[in-house]
Parts: C-alpha cells; structure tokens; sequence
C-alpha cells in the first residue's frame, strides 16, 4: 500500500484534514508538514507505520480527539505534547497571553501560573519574556508530568510546584513578600447544567480540569479567589496583575468577585479578563 492509497481510505472514515495529519505523523519525516504528503503519494508503506497509523484512525473513528490521537497541539504557535490527563488548549486561551503582552512589565518579570495543565501557558510566557521567572503549579501529578515535558521541551525554564490552588505554594520565607507582576489562571469553569452544552465533545478531557459545580461554574475561581487575597493580605505574595479565563456568561459575576479582593477591571478580550491590583499600601489596614 502506498500513501494515497491509504489516505483514499481514510478520507471515507474521518475528516480529511484528521486523515492527512495522521498520515503526516506516520509516514512522513519529522517536521514535514502536509504539503509531503502531495510529493510524496507514491511512497510504499511499511508494516509497522501503516499499524501505527490504523491505531490512530481506529481511535479518531471512536471519537478521541485528534489532539489525544496525535499526541500533540499546537498553541501560540508552538507544538505541546499533549495526553488525556490534561485538557487540549484551545485558540480561546491564547488571548491570555495577549493580554499579558498588552502590559508595561520589567523584562525580569514574575509570572504564577496556578492551574498550569499542560503548561502550554506557562512555558509560553517563559519564551516570550526569556528573562521572566515562571512558577506554575496544579494539583494533579499526572498533568505536572505533562507540564515538565513541555518545558523540557521548549528550553526549560519553569518552575512547577504540586498545590491545591495557592493552598501548599511555599511562599515569602524570608520575611518578604514573593513578587510575580502576573498572576494568570486557566481554572476549571464549565458548568454541566449550560443548556448549549456539548458534554459528548468534551468525554475524553479530564473532568478535574473541566468542571466546577456551584456558583455558576465559578465556585472554583471563588476559593482560589479568597486564597489570592489571603495570601496578598497575610505579605507572602504581592502582584499587580491578575490574568483569567472564563466563559463570557460569567464575566461580570466574575468582575464583582476580584473587585471585592481589591482587582479592578481593566479589560476583556474574547473568554479573557484582565484585572489591575490595588497598591500594595492599600492590601494592608494601618495600625
């Protein structure tokens, strides 16, 4: 069998373009991209890559996502490797980043990502300010796996930490209050109870890192919230930014939510909000 005769098959069972990105990742050398496969129709396949390429169709045909299927996404331009125990990123969150580039920061700039996944996040801020230190930390081992392959990956420069929120970060030791200019969270949002949800679609992702129950979806964001101002208040962390995502059902319940820890909106841009801290001065009650 060659390559066209394969990709003819395929093409009757999935999306064409989920057919050709599967024969890319099988047939074709590292970093071709589909225009190989053009060039490239004629070319035998051998056993083991035409066992490996019915395996993935076999699972795209049952509905795994073609990130899961893959083994990798692209976000912000850059490949991240991928795997069920963490959610797939999607084009919505790039705008997190953006927001961040829209800010007047130091080029030794602090970012805290909490909630990292994958760490598409995290390890994209580390390459986009190559003198910032990045501190990402999640609860769940398995996506903190994930996360430090993808920074291995892509240079190495992020620090992860394994925390229930803010809850077990180590933070202000000597007596100072850790500085991040930025803080940036990707939480859990999704309530199941939204009438135009699409649960089937989401089945594959990790539930973890879908869902919160309560408050609308943003009972997560609320702890994490009150943790954010515990710690600000208490001197072992001080921030001026506060980067989020959520859907925009649940912006302006969010907005009144940091608004009342001393955040205020500063903008909007598609599921991201950006918010600017009070001063520090003002975090802390004189005597």
């Amino acid at each position: 069998m060659n390559v066209e005769t394969w990709l003819r098959e395929a093409k009757r069972q999935i999306p064409a373009l989920d057919a050709e990105l599967i024969a890319v990742a099988n047939f074709a050398p590292r970093r071709a991209d589909r225009s190989w496969l053009v060039a490239h129709s004629d070319k035998k396949i051998v056993e083991a890559q035409q066992k490996s390429a019915e395996m993935m169709l076999e699972r795209r045909r049952n509905g795994v996502p073609l990130a899961y299927v893959l083994g990798e996404k692209e976000f912000y331009g850059r490949k991240f490797i991928i795997s069920p125990e963490v959610l797939i990123p999607r084009p919505e969150t790039e705008v997190l980043i953006d927001l961040i580039k829209t800010l007047d920061l130091p080029e030794k700039v602090g970012f805290l990502e909490v909630g990292t996944g994958s760490g598409c996040i995290a390890v994209t801020l580390a390459l986009e300010y190559p003198q910032s230190y990045v501190l990402a930390s999640d609860l769940s081992p398995q996506a903190l796996r994930v996360a430090q392959r993808n920074d291995i990956l892509h240079e190495g420069r992020v620090e992860f930490a394994q925390s229930n929120l803010l809850k077990d970060i180590v933070l202000g030791l000597d007596g100072e209050p850790e500085r991040f200019e930025v803080v940036v969270a990707n939480l859990p949002y999704v309530n199941q109870d939204w009438e135009w949800l699409n649960l089937k679609s989401l089945s594959h992702e990790p539930e973890m890192a879908l869902f919160s129950q309560g408050n609308n979806g943003l009972a997560t964001y609320q702890r994490f919230l009150k943790e954010l101002h515990y710690r600000l208040s208490n001197r072992d962390l001080d921030t001026d930014y506060l980067v989020l995502e959520a859907d925009p059902c649940q912006h302006e319940a969010l907005k009144r939510m940091a608004m009342r820890i001393g955040f205020e909106h500063m903008r909007t841009e598609g599921y991201g909000l950006l918010f600017k801290g009070v001063s520090s001065a003002d975090w802390y009650p004189s005597d």
